[in-house]
Order: C-alpha cells, then structure tokens, then sequence
C-alpha cells in the first residue's frame, strides 16, 4: 500500500487463511486465484498500487479465453469492475474503484 490509515484500525488482507495488516510502503505479492477478502473499517483512504501479472504456466490462448470471459460477463452486466460501495464503521457509503 502506498497509504494506509494513521492510526492502524481494522484494516487488512486474508488470502486463504493467513491474514496480514497492511503496512505503508511494503509490497505484497499474493496469488489471487486463492479464496482472499480485504477491509478497511476506517474512515481513512487506504491507497493501493496493484499489478496483474499473469501466471507463467497461463498459456496465451487460455490468458485470451478468460479476458473474454470476463469481457462477456462485464457486458452482461454481471460484473461492474468499475466502482464498489462499501459502508464504513458510521454506516457512511465509500466508494472503491477498481481497473480490470
């Protein structure tokens, strides 16, 4: 994360399940095809730079397979990749973007 909450709070990542609280400045690398959940129960931004990089045994043609599935489920609207709402602790709505 590039910012997290000042104050620590209730904030982290559970992939499978090992959680981790998040730390300023520190990369974590996860495999996301594994259950994982995140939280931020602030009323603080928490500010993540994310990178996909594809599994090395992912073969071109399945990387074009699921692109286009996901592509397909976006259009159907079964997916909004573009905006999640979240409510905070006070029951206030955020709001959390994401690029896919």
């Amino acid at each position: 994360p590039l910012v997290v909450p000042s104050d620590g709070g209730d904030i982290g990542i559970r992939v499978g399940p090992t959680q981790h609280k998040w730390t300023a400045n520190q990369a974590l690398v996860l495999d996301d095809s594994y259950e994982h959940e995140v939280w931020n129960n602030t009323n603080e931004d928490r500010i993540l730079l994310l990178v996909d990089i594809w599994h090395p045994d992912v073969r071109m043609q399945e990387r074009e397979e699921i692109i286009n599935m996901f592509q397909h489920a976006k259009e159907k609207g079964w997916l909004d990749g573009d905006k999640e709402q979240k409510k905070t602790k006070d029951g206030a709505l955020r709001s959390e973007h994401f690029l896919i």
